[in-house]
């Protein structure tokens, strides 16, 4: 029986969605994400206790998950300077409760086509599971970000 690879396991391209957080750009697979909305009232989601879970947004009849990665990518001590109009990201993937996950950001770009193997391995550490790698896309870096294990 052949064994199934994932975009990580080839050097097959993938198409990664870039999108930023303050001064920081990075990505994650296009074919993860379902859909990208503005958002113009965060107001509940920035002020929610946990970034991590920021509360519940309804989208097209579909209750979406928040998590507020500016907010969740700083340090407690730190002041998040929030963007007029920042994006959704929306996951394809639900959780236990059928909801879907979502990510607000505050910028998307554009989808590029990358190679696994330009991706150079981090050492973040056991707090930073989340994170592949970093690469550079267009002559900037790129954090690769893993939506499963931020999900998780």
């Amino acid at each position: 029986m052949a064994s199934a690879t994932t975009p990580d396991d080839s050097d097959d391209p993938v198409t990664v969605l870039t999108f930023d957080l303050e001064d920081d750009r990075y990505c994650v697979r296009a074919d993860a994400v379902a859909s990208v909305f503005g958002v113009t009232d965060d107001e509940r989601i920035a002020t929610a206790d946990d970034p991590w879970n920021a509360g519940s947004v309804s989208v097209g009849g579909e209750r979406v998950r928040v998590v507020d990665l500016p907010r969740a990518f700083t340090s407690s001590v730190r002041t998040t300077a929030r963007v007029e109009e920042p994006k959704l990201l929306v996951f394809r993937v639900t959780d236990a409760d059928d909801a879907y996950y979502g990510w607000l950001v505050d910028d998307v770009d554009v989808t590029r086509t990358i190679r696994p193997s330009d991706l150079e391995k981090t050492r973040m550490g056991r707090h930073m599971l989340h994170v592949k790698g970093r690469l550079e896309i267009d002559g900037e870096d790129v954090v690769w970000l893993d939506e499963q294990a931020i999900h998780s």
